[in-house]
């Protein structure tokens, strides 16, 4: 051990440096506590043997006292050789102990020897830190250029997402989509299949992580409804679009069992023929004049993981007034503070049938403030996802234009 012995009163034994140095210790002597400090300061020692002025009080305001500061801040330990008690009170710290003046060599070299011991044990904490330092910042910036990659991911891919939709006839669409990470495994789309018909679906691959969202670009492609040859062109029923994206995601052959739920629906906007179809999809809402909420059943299991599947397409005839209700199942989990508490994943019905008469822009808008004020809105389970149809009543006034609520801005039209 590298020792500095510091003496100036030369209470220690005369020929305690030399037995030291017997013992495998490399000692070294300042003669006062003023170069003992300058020493300290200069150089790194394993401990310091220091004799204890006269007072302890006057030495605290002296070199004694910033020589015991330092020493302490530095976790350089100490050991004070005699002094009186109040040595205790005032060079109080954590690496710094106290022993009589006359203590033996063994006794003396049995402490040296247990504070080798635990240096070694503390110089190898130190190592570890250092290098968890050193990988921390290392992880910092690969998670700082993770982060800018998943922002950039999610700008992408909200720009495959409606941003504007025109009314189509009588058709208005109002929508709200919030990821409930900088990517999502929701996706919806509302577009134009020919003159006669508009389509739009909501479709949730499982999870919502960086692999959901690629596979909803997926999803994006796949989608199909019409078929087009030398005589025109076909438009294909709900129930045969769902069953063309499933075969397309079996094809892939998914890994970790990945699939996919969706609801499909079909607009005929001259004579409002609606015809849907469900994937294990949450059933839409059909929301007649009065605000009457019933569910538009269908059969049909999940997507991507059984091929030659029977998805069934039912139809129902609209009115002006009337308005569809199509979500993901993020709705349910947004009203939901816990899975024990089963009888909250009800509540979003509640909501919807509380606001069903307002128009489809109003239902979206106040359908986002009930999300907000739910408990646990600002780390949300799963993303969510909303768009109605609605069916302009002219002989109301029904405004001609709509919004697109994305995330939480609205475009108008």
């Amino acid at each position: 051990m590298h020792l500095l012995l510091v003496d100036p009163a030369q209470r220690l034994a005369p020929d305690v440096q030399t037995k030291l140095c017997g013992r495998g210790h490399f000692v070294e002597v300042s003669p006062d506590y003023a170069s003992a400090l300058a020493r300290a300061k200069d150089q790194s020692f394993d401990a310091l043997l220091l004799s204890a002025p006269d007072s302890a009080s006057d030495a605290l305001r002296g070199t004694f006292g910033d020589l015991v500061r330092h020493v302490d801040m530095s976790a350089t330990t100490t050991i004070i050789m005699g002094g009186s008690e109040g040595f205790v009170n005032h060079c109080d710290g954590h690496c710094i102990d106290y022993a009589d003046v006359d203590m033996s060599l063994d006794e003396l070299q049995g402490r040296l020897a247990t504070i080798e011991l635990y240096q070694r044990r503390v110089h190898s904490m130190e190592n570890d830190l250092a290098n968890m330092h050193r990988l921390f910042k290392q992880l910092n910036v690969q998670f700082a250029q993770v982060d800018q990659e998943m922002r950039l991911a999610g700008r992408l891919q909200s720009a495959f997402l409606p941003q504007h939709v025109e009314n189509v006839g009588l058709a208005h669409f109002a929508a709200m989509y919030r990821p409930a990470t900088f990517v999502s495994g929701d996706i919806y789309d509302i577009y134009r299949v020919d003159e006669d018909h508009v389509a739009f679906y909501v479709a949730d691959a499982v999870g919502h992580g960086m692999a959901a969202s690629l596979l909803t670009m997926f999803i994006k492609n796949a989608v199909t409804s019409k078929n087009v040859h030398d005589q025109g062109y076909t438009i294909y029923s709900p129930g045969q679009t769902l069953g063309m994206l499933n075969s397309k995601l079996v094809e892939q052959h998914l890994p970790n069992s990945q699939f996919v739920t969706a609801g499909f629906l079909l607009l005929n906007i001259k004579t409002l023929e609606l015809q849907f179809a469900r994937a294990g999809h949450p059933y839409p809402f059909h929301c007649s004049v009065d605000g009457c909420l019933t569910e538009l059943k269908s059969g049909g299991g999940l997507l991507g993981i059984f091929d030659e599947q029977d998805f069934e397409t039912q139809s129902v005839t609209l009115r002006p007034g009337e308005k569809i209700i199509l979500y993901s199942d993020g709705v349910e989990l947004g009203f939901a503070e816990s899975k024990e508490r089963a009888d909250e994943y009800c509540h979003y019905r509640n909501v919807l049938n509380e606001i069903a008469h307002l128009s489809a822009d109003a239902l979206v808008h106040s359908f986002a403030e009930s999300l907000d004020a739910e408990s646990g809105s600002l780390n949300p389970r799963d993303d969510v996802t909303l768009v109605v149809l609605e069916i302009a009543d002219e002989s109301a006034g029904t405004p001609k234009k709509r919004a697109v609520v994305f995330g939480d801005t609205i475009a108008q039209a």
